[in-house]
């Protein structure tokens, strides 16, 4: 057992430090390539550090990566911090149009990606986005002529770091930038959120202690690591405490459930359709035994969802928070009861409150609805573009979450609803503006409203509902075609097509989507073609 200290370290390096000094042979992550140690993490992370100091990496400095859940994943987010430059992870379906946005925007210096996963060619596609920023190229498990090959930087480093080469290293400011997280918004493009080591690791002390998570447990961690959600507790909360970490790939509910019975997981954090999985399957319920704690979100959670995973003796709840403050509610000591019914209650040193939609200086008692303003060590210092921030601050320093929403008497906090016009399928935020901007460039498309639409696998169906010009046709096919060619992730497809020969509007001429959500909410349309992804 890792002993308990007076204060805490005041970065993540302090942490691993005393987990290198302390137990160097307890197991740090458990991966497709096999297991690996506290002492061989701290190991391979520095060395890794040390290379990309070679090839000129400074604090301060943007690291992107498109990277799968792999064991290098986790040793370039440590590498990074250890640094004090800054992370900037991509999620792998992004394609072409998203990543050279996020490349831009977040400056980066150095990106790294697989050549090839689950059969496309990331090395191909970000050569050209890459050269665009003035970006070194660090591609993992193969190589690209553009690219400097992983595993010869990380031989470069153990050189260097054999050397002598840690003297390099100073301890990063924990205050500053360490994370640069893009989130899908209303407004078309990503909005990069900007979190320090101060605000993540107050985060994970306070999830930690909501859910009884400590170092002798073991993390399943089945979330993409370019998510908040696998970011946030394989990259930092495991490290922080200790525990072993063990990553799924690809997600296969028999794997997981392999995975979660040979290691003894009890623990883990994901959308709804994973625990979802998990439970359908009769024949898995004596592999998942081990699993405690589920907690859940990044979808609408069904309360009956929660109510069979309890039964089944894992303590499911669902967990409310989003990248600009990741988690504002939910815990072990719920009422079991309100956790399948409500978002939880709002952690100790969190604050929410529910104001007016029309006038935020009014909040609203128990039971009102309203828009959810929250505070807390954990929210984000703000956004790369600076110029949002205005919006999603109050003047007196609430963060605006945009989500709908009420609070109990015993402060338990409900979601009803969300300003923002985001669809979450399969727990990715998929801006709707974005998708309805592309479709209505096609020539037959007079209006188009992208909505989402309640779906028992992915949570919410993408629905493209579009007024046509006169005497014109379209088809879901040709809509893809268009989308594909520019260069958009295929997980922003819409799944089904209904054409309408007029939008509702309301008084200011604004699509009434609720009027459309009502109205499509079955799949009742002819048109309707589900597509897999």
């Amino acid at each position: 057992m890792v002993p308990r200290q007076r204060t805490h370290p005041r970065t993540l390096w302090g942490y691993l430090d005393n987990h290198r000094q302390h137990e160097p042979a307890r197991t740090a992550l458990v991966h497709s390539g096999g297991r690996m140690s506290y002492e061989t993490l701290c190991a391979d992370a520095e060395a890794l550090a040390c290379g990309l100091i070679d090839l000129g990496a400074r604090p301060g400095d943007t690291i992107s990566y498109q990277m799968p859940n792999w064991a290098e994943t986790v040793l370039i987010v440590l590498a990074t911090l250890r640094i004090g430059a800054i992370c900037n992870p991509i999620i792998t379906i992004y394609r072409s149009k998203e990543v050279g946005f996020l490349l831009k925007d977040a400056r980066s210096r150095f990106v790294f990606m697989p050549e090839v996963y689950r059969g496309f060619t990331f090395a191909e596609m970000m050569a050209p986005l890459a050269r665009a920023v003035d970006a070194r190229m660090i591609v993992c498990r193969g190589s690209h002529p553009d690219a400097i090959d992983f595993e010869a930087l990380l031989s470069r480093g153990r050189e260097l770091l054999a050397g002598g080469g840690a003297s390099a290293f100073m301890e990063a400011d924990p205050a500053k930038d360490a994370l640069y997280l893009y989130t899908s918004g209303t407004e078309g493009q990503p909005k990069g959120v900007r979190h320090s080591q101060t605000t993540l690791l107050s985060e994970a002390r306070s999830v930690a202690r909501a859910t009884q998570l400590g170092a002798d447990d073991t993390l399943f961690m089945g979330s993409p690591l370019t998510h908040i959600t696998g970011f946030a507790y394989a990259c930092v909360a495991g490290p922080m405490l200790g525990v072993k970490v063990c990553l799924l790939d690809i997600w296969d509910i028999h794997e997981a459930a392999e995975l979660i019975s040979r290691e003894q997981c009890v623990w883990t954090v994901g959308a709804t359709p994973f625990l979802q999985g998990l439970l359908e399957d009769a024949a898995l319920a004596e592999k998942i035994r081990p699993l405690r704690i589920f907690r859940c979100g990044g979808a609408d959670v069904p309360p009956n969802v929660i109510r069979k995973a309890q039964q089944r003796g894992i303590r499911a709840m669902r967990t409310y928070g989003c990248s600009e403050h990741p988690t504002i509610s939910g815990g072990v000591h719920d009422d079991p009861a309100k956790a399948a019914t409500t978002d939880g209650r709002v952690h100790p040193q969190n604050r929410v409150r529910i104001v007016d939609l029309g006038d935020e200086t009014r909040v609203l008692g128990p039971g009102e609805i309203g828009e959810i303003q929250s505070q807390g060590d954990e929210v984000f210092l703000g956004y790369v573009d600076s110029r949002l921030d205005r919006y999603a601050f109050t003047p007196d320093g609430w963060l605006r979450t945009g989500d709908l929403g009420h609070l109990d008497a015993d402060n338990y906090v409900t979601v009803v609803g969300r300003k923002k016009d985001i669809i979450i399928r399969k727990g990715e935020n998929i801006s709707a503006k974005e998708v309805e901007d592309l479709i209505v460039e096609i020539v037959q498309v007079r209006q188009c409203a992208v909505i989402g639409v309640p779906d028992a696998e992915r949570g919410e169906m993408m629905v493209a509902v579009c007024v046509l010009e006169p005497g014109a046709s379209l088809s879901l096919p040709e809509i893809r075609e268009h989308l594909n060619a520019a260069g958009i992730a295929r997980q922003k497809y819409p799944e089904r097509l209904e054409i309408v020969d007029a939008m509702p509007m309301n008084a200011a001429g604004k699509i009434r989507k609720i009027d459309l959500r009502a109205r499509f909410s079955t799949p009742t349309s002819p048109q309707y073609q589900p597509h897999e992804s």
